[in-house]
């Protein structure tokens, strides 16, 4: 369906509070401006579902009825997928038009500079006074969010137009197009949607578009009242989504636009909506008496706090993973769906895509073959370690899409007698290097030899002698050993792997003597530290897939060449 120019499609969700759906309805229609109206119904029970089907708006009114209750990413997906306009303008059923001309002056913003993916105007708290709930959305470089301007007296800086991070969904308008292009909202956040508005933002502008705060046009909001929100402790939620968010899109607030902590400091307000005619919103008197649901976003002491890790990870693959202090392993897939006791995880899936979909996390280990997982990790922002035999061509390219989140998992990189010889090389300690030999020994496997122990020996060439593998030719092929000629630097050498007693040997001949390594099992998965590292907020891994991605360009060629030396040709 194409969407039609200049039509707004609001898309509103509704569940029960019969009384705040119909005056926001009501106050909407009022506004002017070509747009279409979508409700979409969550399982309402209180007479509201009646109403939408008599109401008559004056405009364009489509409703989609649900029996369930399901959380706001979800259906306001399924609301913008039957919407017809350029625009889409998400708005929370407890928000009031303050401004006829919200919408259109909203539009023209977006019309007038194609840069631009979304708009967000002022919310104002309901009543008499101009008290401030949002002046657009903001974040600090290092990742503190919250909106801008909360309980504020309202004033010239406030109504001014700026660029900003994020905007809420309580009202926020999005261009069709771009919407789309980013999927839409995450339904990983339901059914308590925080953040999902925050996570939508920074994919748009990670796509190279931009968020704008409009202050010349405002809009009342009933704070806190909206429906999958109401009997949830917001705070704990919060704090476990922020801490998705921050490892997704670090790099996203650290680009900016930039605030400062104090632009982001919350003055804690007290509400009465006891009689919606009369709303009352005033600044609390004492604000150390605040609950903690009136300042739950990045302002809130508890989240300024620094406090243990807790970072969550999901498992792609039945191989266990050691456990680290402040890593909690959410989810794991069982191709027999076992319960969740068995594994003592809260979630256990069959499907490993459907895992990586559906549960929030900050971390994928995918160690089975499943390359649509690692996709779709990489897609959602999330840090992904994958096996040696997950890596094919498209997992190597969509690493190169998103530098610094794919890391594989060749635990030899981080040995340090490996890192010692590689600082001998460099120091010319041996002379000039004239050739090298390098040799790993493993135990028993089903897997493929090369597929196993290649990239393990090419990457240890490469970090002995900095510099890339540019050329590997088999010399010798059997099921249980491989020798073959290697080439990095313009420096040849032999590399040889094997099934058997478990050794790593490398070597380096210069023109002044040689250098040699005697390698045994690291105590630690260097690879694993380094991902957790990362999820924590930590430098790139040493093993990141984009910038070692040469490497296993050469190893699908080498297995086929070896395949082909072996009885039968075949690529076991």
């Amino acid at each position: 369906m194409n969407p039609i120019p200049g039509l707004v499609s609001v898309v509103m969700l509704v569940r029960n509070r019969l009384e705040y759906t119909r005056r926001a309805l009501v106050s909407l229609a009022r506004a002017s401006g070509d747009f279409e109206i979508i409700v979409v119904d969550n399982g309402s029970d209180d007479g509201t579902s009646e109403y939408l089907a008599a109401v008559d708006l004056g405009r364009p009114l489509t409703v989609l009825r649900h029996e369930d209750d399901r959380g706001g990413s979800e259906r306001r997906n399924v609301g913008a997928a039957v919407a017809r306009g350029e625009f889409l303008f998400f708005l929370d059923n407890d928000v009031l038009v303050d401004d006829p001309d919200v919408v259109e002056v909203l539009v023209a913003e977006l019309t007038a500079d194609p840069g631009l993916a979304a708009v967000s105007p002022l919310l104002l708290y309901p009543g008499d006074g101009a008290l401030v709930q949002c002046a657009g959305g903001g974040s600090t470089v290092n990742g503190h969010v919250g909106s801008v301007g909360r309980g504020q007296a309202l004033t010239a800086t406030h109504r001014e137009h700026r660029e900003q991070t994020w905007a809420p969904t309580a009202a926020l308008m999005v261009r069709h197009s771009s919407f789309r292009r980013v999927g839409g909202f995450d339904a990983a956040f339901d059914p308590v949607s925080l953040c999902e508005d925050i996570d939508l933002c920074c994919r748009l502008r990670a796509d190279g578009e931009r968020m704008r705060y409009v202050g010349s046009v405002a809009m009342r909001h009933f704070e806190g009242t909206t429906f999958n929100h109401v009997g949830h402790d917001k705070l704990p939620i919060w704090k476990r989504h922020m801490r998705v968010i921050r490892s997704r899109w670090a790099d996203v607030f650290a680009k900016g636009p930039e605030h400062t902590a104090a632009d982001l400091e919350w003055v804690p307000v007290e509400k009465d909506y006891s009689d919606l005619d009369r709303p009352r919103v005033s600044v609390l008197g004492d604000p150390t008496s605040a609950a903690a649901d009136l300042s739950f976003f990045a302002s809130d002491r508890v989240l300024a706090t620094a406090e243990p890790a807790d970072v969550r990870v999901v498992i792609v693959g039945a191989e266990a993973t050691q456990a680290v202090p402040g890593v909690r392993v959410v989810g794991v897939t069982d191709p027999n769906a076992s319960e969740p006791a068995e594994h003592r995880v809260p979630w256990v899936l069959r499907d490993g895509t459907r895992l990586v979909e559906t549960v929030p996390a900050e971390g994928v280990v995918v160690r089975a073959p499943n390359t649509s997982a690692v996709l779709i990790a990489l897609r959602r922002g999330l840090h992904v370690l994958v096996g040696k035999h997950v890596v094919d061509d498209i997992v190597v390219e969509a690493a190169r899409k998103a530098p610094g989140r794919c890391s594989v998992d060749l635990s030899w990189a981080h040995h340090p007698d490996l890192t010692a010889l590689g600082k001998a090389v460099t120091e010319g300690r041996a002379g000039v290097p004239q050739g090298f030999a390098v040799r790993l020994d493993h135990v028993t496997t089903d897997r493929n030899l090369v597929t196993e122990l290649g990239p393990d020996v090419l990457d240890a060439v490469e970090r002995v002698l900095g510099a890339p593998v540019t050329e590997v030719r088999t010399v010798e092929a059997a099921h249980d050993r491989v020798r073959a000629v290697a080439v990095a630097g313009g420096v040849t050498g032999a590399v040889e792997v094997s099934w058997g007693e478990p050794q790593f040997r490398i070597s380096v001949t210069g023109t002044e003597g040689a250098l040699a390594a005697d390698l045994t099992a690291s105590p630690v998965d260097g690879s694993y530290a380094d991902f957790v590292g990362a999820l924590r907020g930590g430098p790139t891994p040493l093993t990141d897939l984009a910038a070692i991605g040469g490497l296993f360009d050469l190893v699908p060629g080498w297995r086929s060449e070896v395949a082909a030396l072996l009885t039968g040709g075949s690529d076991r």
